[in-house]
């Protein structure tokens, strides 16, 4: 407890004696997401800096007119971005210190991105604000399930100044989930869990099996991230800790983008933040309100790479706030954000974000422009690319992809000009045409 303390104080006073930005920028959040008036406001005068920003500092938007509205602004994706990175930069941030962001996207289209640190600082003060809703605070101790060779992987040293654990996900057996149990148990400080939902999940149903009860650990929040919480997961998480379960909507390229609210149990949209649309699936046309579309959203604080009506690649629906809590706008459905479950040869299951450094690496060698990884029997797979005509590195990924799946994995890639899209509208990274309960 009083390390906790110890840290909150000294994050605290290190913002202080920067000028306070994160906690200015938590300041606004906490008051616009609560005001209606104030929302409006902010966002509108957000806008019009950001589209001031663009047209005067990136060559791409340098023919629009700054003092129109936003629908005249062209829609944008991952592949237009990182197709012309450079006509997108802001030259007001060229030689700066940037935060970068890389993922290998939820579309299988390696991404990157460049953050001013007004925008870093914002993403920070949307954590804290949106990770108190489960209970969480700076300094309090807590578990992240995570690939741990990830591209962005912790140091020892900022792990304990965030007095983080973290859960190597990569293979999910009863081994590692006893792993994780028995760490729970011993170290009883850890209050919040954070990571993927299936994950979790998996844990509270071994917890359960054992015998646990939600006495035997300190946990008083968890968070799920990156995928679907069906309420069968939330109900077992919750029969396993006793405590807040929540889920959130995110991107490695934004941020917070809509979180749950413990009060009404909606998804809130991050209005602070983000300016939303949705548009019809064939055309840039808005969709009306509680009809899916896709969902289109401009970053109102990123000035280093301005991200103008950014298609997510997600399809889902908006709808009017009936919230006591907060005045923003509710999401009212996510579609096709579901990944499926791949298996090594070996049988044990695998979390897709386990490829992710093996295509994050060759994006940014600016080799692959997609990805499509099919899971086609026990041990048969299938990689699908969409590469630029220097591509050599054919063996290594093969190699690497056994490392995960295993020797005897039997790896077929087939060489496309696009990968196809789901009638949804949204490529899919993994397929699993493999049921293991079928033998």
């Amino acid at each position: 407890m009083v390390m906790t303390t110890v840290r909150k104080a000294l994050f605290w006073e290190l913002d202080y004696l920067r000028g306070a930005p994160i906690h200015t920028h938590l300041r606004n959040i906490q008051q616009v997401t609560a005001d209606v008036s104030l929302l409006a406001e902010h966002q509108a005068q957000q806008l019009k800096l950001l589209l001031s920003h663009a047209v005067q500092t990136t060559d791409y938007y340098k023919n629009y007119d700054a003092s129109g509205q936003l629908k005249d602004f062209p829609v944008t994706n991952k592949n237009i971005i990182r197709d012309s990175f450079e006509r997108f930069e802001s030259t007001a941030f060229k030689g700066k210190k940037l935060n970068v962001m890389e993922t290998s996207g939820s579309t299988g289209t390696p991404f990157r991105v460049v953050q001013n640190s007004s925008k870093r600082q914002r993403v920070l003060a949307e954590l804290i604000y949106f990770n108190s809703l489960i209970g969480y605070s700076v300094g309090i101790r807590h578990a992240f399930f995570r690939t741990i060779e990830s591209s962005f992987r912790k140091s020892p040293v900022k792990r304990f100044m965030q007095n983080e654990v973290e859960f190597d996900v990569r293979i999910q057996n009863l081994a590692s989930f006893e792993r994780q149990r028995l760490t729970l148990l011993k170290d009883k400080r850890i209050e919040i869990l954070i990571g993927y939902s299936s994950v979790i999940y998996d844990l509270a149903r071994h917890v359960i099996s054992q015998g646990d009860t939600p006495e035997d650990f300190g946990v008083k929040g968890v968070l799920c991230l990156a995928e679907p919480l069906y309420p069968n997961m939330r109900d077992t998480i919750h029969k396993a800790f006793d405590c807040p379960v929540l889920s959130r909507y995110s991107n490695q390229e934004c941020g917070v983008l809509a979180y749950e609210c413990p009060t009404c149990g909606q998804y809130h949209l991050n209005t602070a933040s983000y300016f939303f649309e949705t548009l019809a699936l064939d055309r840039d046309e808005p969709t009306s309100p509680g009809t899916p579309g896709r969902i289109v959203v401009t970053d109102l604080y990123n000035y280093a790479l301005p991200m103008i009506r950014y298609d997510t690649g997600d399809i889902g629906s908006i709808a009017p706030n009936d919230c006591s809590q907060f005045a923003t706008p509710i999401l009212q459905s996510l579609e096709g954000r579901r990944l499926d479950s791949v298996y090594d040869t070996a049988g044990r299951r695998l979390v897709s974000f386990v490829f992710d450094d093996i295509f994050e690496t060759l994006g940014r060698l600016g080799v692959i422009k997609q990805f499509q990884f099919i899971q086609e029997g026990r041990t048969n797979y299938r990689l699908r690319l969409c590469v630029n005509e220097t591509f050599s590195q054919e063996q290594s990924v093969i190699k690497q992809l056994k490392q995960i799946l295993g020797a005897d994995a039997q790896i077929e890639i087939d060489y496309v000009d696009e990968i196809p899209v789901l009638n949804s509208g949204k490529r899919k990274y993994i397929v699993s045409l493999y049921d293991p309960s079928k033998k």
